[in-house]
């Protein structure tokens, strides 16, 4: 891809910036559909939480590979360049795939009717279409804001992780610990193993009624380790 041609599809994803943040799944579901579903292609682990969903992400990263799986993570926000949200076996992938990805995504969008995805759809969606590419064995997931609404919602995550929750981004999840606990409980999947950990009675409760109704597995901090 020549010098142009980087600089223009890098234009258009800082352009996303401009729609904001947008909770929901109508984005995602179009372009995954026009891209065949790439996310689809391996299973998840599923990380949201107030308290350290990055740092626990990684550790299940490396943790992965010490057993020979090729994993693939993504994370949010990153540190110095974007490549480092999406990783296979620990390494950021290059610019140059970053942009092929990126271009596929871009000109999906554009199909009648055209869809204008966030800055963050685009580069989850990119880090689906990295995975299933590498032919990763799972991928490890940390979700951006909330959990019930939020787009890495769509992957098929056979194992969800919930850290610990406190009171954030009140002006989409809600002003209460329960309405914020609600939201991050969202990620559960039905007949799924749930991972929780330390939380106060309320927070506790509430995530339990999610797993009792969608017949989990759970295990707790304090309890079962």
């Amino acid at each position: 891809m020549d010098g142009d041609h980087f600089l223009s599809i890098r234009k258009w994803l800082e352009e996303t910036k401009v729609s904001g943040i947008k909770l929901g799944f109508d984005n995602c579901v179009t372009l995954l559909e026009r891209l065949e579903n790439p996310h689809l292609d391996f299973p998840s682990i599923h990380v949201a939480g107030t308290n350290g969903k990055g740092s626990l992400c990684a550790q299940i990263s490396a943790l992965a590979r010490a057993n020979n799986l090729k994993v693939g993570l993504f994370t949010s926000p990153h540190l110095v360049t974007i490549e480092e949200r999406i990783r296979i076996n620990g390494m950021p992938i290059s610019p140059q795939d970053f942009d092929i990805f990126l271009k596929r995504i871009r000109d999906a969008s554009l199909i009648h009717p055209v869809c204008n995805p966030t800055f963050f759809e685009v580069t989850f969606i990119l880090a689906m279409l990295v995975f299933s590419e590498n032919k990763i064995d799972r991928a490890v997931i940390e979700t951006g804001l909330g959990g019930r609404l939020d787009s890495t919602r769509m992957v098929n995550a056979d194992l969800c992780i919930i850290t610990t929750i406190s009171k954030d981004h009140t002006e989409f999840l809600g002003d209460t610990l329960e309405e914020i606990a609600f939201e991050k409980a969202g990620i559960i999947k039905k007949q799924s193993t749930v991972v929780l950990s330390k939380q106060n009675k309320v927070v506790r409760n509430i995530i339990k009624r999610g797993v009792l109704s969608k017949r989990c597995k759970l295990f707790e901090e304090g309890k079962a380790w």
